[in-house]
């Protein structure tokens, strides 16, 4: 039983090995079909909240207008979407990018005044940073690892973002990153490629710097941007 066990098992590690996994489940536009010019300077703004995080951030919008303690422990929903807008901009940094901050592109759209509608963004991180494109997007899951042994008591993370064209504010490219880790028994094709290759639990921070890092790597930057005939 032991050998026919390894045998299995050693049967989906290479798989996994041989098998392409989408982490980032994606979707390219026209715009980025007919072709643009390489992609080296990204803004990236401040994500919002969308979901479970949004229906958090109302509940305590609600506790503290009537004075009541906070029922809900754990980052708030606002600090999380904050923490996933920094790792996508290390991230895409990390892919040699220059990247405009989401603090620095808040502070310029809170300054100007500006809608938040995609092309107004994207116009004023062209005009203000030089920026190519703008990354925008929500985070509607950030929940972390429970210490007990259930199905769901383990970290999730659930965020989508679009690439727009700057300053014209074409859309791009579009990524949701929706992962729940699960046991390397469960999900082998996935869980070899969790940072320490499926052997550990993951917090959800780690998750959600895994799947910034697996997004900046799926987006269409630098040479790769340019597509078209």
């Amino acid at each position: 039983m032991r050998t026919r066990f390894a045998v299995v098992t050693a049967g989906a590690l290479a798989l996994a090995a041989c098998t392409p996994v989408q982490t980032v489940r994606q979707q390219s536009y026209p715009r980025l079909e007919e072709g643009v010019e390489p992609i080296h300077k990204v803004a990236v703004a401040p994500l919002s909240l969308a979901g479970e995080l949004a229906d958090a951030e109302r509940r305590l919008a609600i506790e503290r207008g009537v004075g009541t303690p906070p029922r809900t422990a754990g980052i708030a929903p606002a600090d999380a979407a904050a923490l996933v807008a920094r790792y996508l901009a290390e991230a895409i940094a990390r892919e040699g990018v220059d990247v405009t901050t989401p603090e620095d592109l808040a502070r310029a759209l809170a300054e100007s005044g500006v809608s938040l509608a995609p092309r107004e963004v994207a116009r004023l991180a062209g005009e203000r940073f030089g920026a190519q494109a703008v990354l925008i997007g929500q985070v509607a899951r950030f929940r972390e690892r429970r210490d007990e042994i259930a199905e769901d008591a383990a970290a999730s993370v659930w965020f989508e973002v679009s690439l727009y064209k700057a300053p014209e504010g074409e859309k791009l490219w579009s990524g949701v990153f929706d992962e729940t880790q699960r046991p390397l028994s469960q999900n082998v094709l996935v869980g070899t490629r969790y940072p320490g290759g499926g052997s550990r639990w993951l917090s959800v921070d780690e998750l959600a710097r895994w799947g910034a890092e697996e997004t900046a790597r799926s987006m269409p930057l630098g040479a790769t941007a340019k597509r078209g005939p």
